[in-house]
């Protein structure tokens, strides 16, 4: 979201864009990987759960930041906003149950 904001703003060009979204999305993947080998206790499986969630909106969002490098829409991002916000949100939620002092209101 960060690289999307600075190329917005044209302090980043469409080359370090597109890198940045590869980058992550590459980190999203092996992080779904990893989450999904862990075999979490049933107290906390549906968070793992909601985690897992929101790591794949990550990806979506990514996935389609990646399409405006094909068509040269920048709408894409537009259209990714709300997936990458909601996956933020997400992991917010689930991280206040385990640090609740990390993520101060704002």
């Amino acid at each position: 979201v960060l690289g999307q904001i600075f190329y917005t703003t044209n302090d980043m060009d469409r080359g370090a864009l597109k890198g940045r979204v590869v980058d992550a999305l590459a980190t999203y993947r092996r992080s779904e990987s990893r989450l999904r080998e862990l075999e979490p206790p049933a107290t906390v499986e549906r968070d793992h759960e909601e985690y897992l969630a929101a790591i794949r909106l990550f990806q979506q969002s990514a996935v389609e930041v990646l399409k405006m490098f094909e068509d040269g829409r920048d709408e894409h991002m537009v259209t990714a906003y709300p997936l990458g916000q909601k996956a933020t949100d997400k992991i917010r939620e689930v991280g206040t149950k385990f640090w609740p002092h990390e993520f101060p209101p704002h």
